[in-house]
């Protein structure tokens, strides 16, 4: 049914000083991905404002991801929207670029019981001509129940799901009472090896693309069955999501990739205060003992 495995990044956006995709630098970070073990792309996703870009902004990064990819790992795009004709064509867009995946979050603001999720689920899927994969991230929409993944992974077309709840128990029923061949996708980068371990797919995370041959290397020793080095990898990398997310999402993870040799604080499209921007050269300075740190405990150059 599912046709994605391993390790994909959540891919965050740069931008010139005007605000404009820079186009040169996106695909830059994303060749570096690459090159450095990611399986494959993820566009317009929470991490890359997708939810504060127009359309036009949108496509052009589907267009950018596929540029780099070249056929030879695979791009899976977020079309989520509470405008749902802006949902629909963006998965027709995504089919004419020869995208090969979309990823659909529940949407957000109105309030929709299950049965009309199920419905929105089933009329984007019967719509889409590429394989859709919903996302259940409860941090920014409504959060998908048991019963109604369980559901919708019964729907014709859709092939898997991303999990950002963080909630190891429900990652654990939802590989139970979903079909076997169902892809399941961790979203939270703390749980990686032990999703893997309980039989998940792969990740799709924003240090995914920060540290992407930190996840790719988890992702392998968990393959090899060379556990005590995937756990050591993946504690390392808690005190570099701790620090990201403690700083305005997804600044933080913008701010790691700065010192990665990544343009990615030039321009905020978000509002940001003047306080916030003033503390930015001490939270680059705590970015650097961060990303000091993992190369000393994990012994990979970074």
């Amino acid at each position: 049914m599912g046709n994605l495995k391993g390790t994909f990044p959540a891919l965050l956006t740069p931008y010139d000083v005007h605000g404009n995709i820079d186009e040169k630098e996106f695909i830059r970070y994303c060749e570096f991905g690459i090159s450095k073990g990611l399986n494959g792309l993820f566009c317009n996703g929470s991490a890359g404002d997708s939810q504060a870009l127009s359309l036009e902004k949108q496509v052009k990064l589907m267009q950018l991801s596929k540029s780099v990819a070249k056929n030879n790992v695979p791009v899976i795009t977020g079309i989520t929207s509470t405008v749902y004709e802006h949902t629909l064509i963006l998965a027709q867009k995504a089919y004419e670029l020869n995208l090969d995946a979309l990823l659909l979050a529940m949407p957000y603001y109105y309030k929709l019981d299950e049965n009309d999720l199920f419905e929105y689920v089933k009329l984007v899927a019967n719509s889409a001509k590429i394989p859709v994969y919903v996302y259940n991230i409860p941090l920014f929409a409504p959060s998908m129940s048991l019963g109604l993944i369980e559901r919708v992974s019964k729907l014709d077309n859709v092939v898997g799901i991303k999990d950002s709840s963080g909630d190891a128990l429900l990652l654990n029923h939802i590989l139970d009472v979903v079909p076997c061949d169902f892809d399941v996708f961790v979203g939270r980068e703390e749980f990686y090896a032990g999703a893997l371990f309980a039989g998940a797919k792969g990740s799709m995370t924003s240090i995914g693309g920060v540290f992407p041959e930190l996840m790719s290397e988890i992702y392998h020793c968990m393959c090899d069955n060379n556990y005590e080095k995937a756990l050591g990898i993946q504690k390392s990398l808690l005190k570099a999501i701790r620090f990201a997310m403690s700083i305005s999402f997804p600044m933080g993870f913008a701010l790691l990739l700065k010192l990665r040799g990544f343009e990615f604080t030039r321009f905020r499209i978000h509002p940001s205060s003047i306080k916030a921007e003033s503390y930015l050269e001490q939270f680059c300075n705590e970015a650097k003992n961060v990303i000091q740190t993992l190369e000393q405990e994990t012994g990979i150059l970074l």
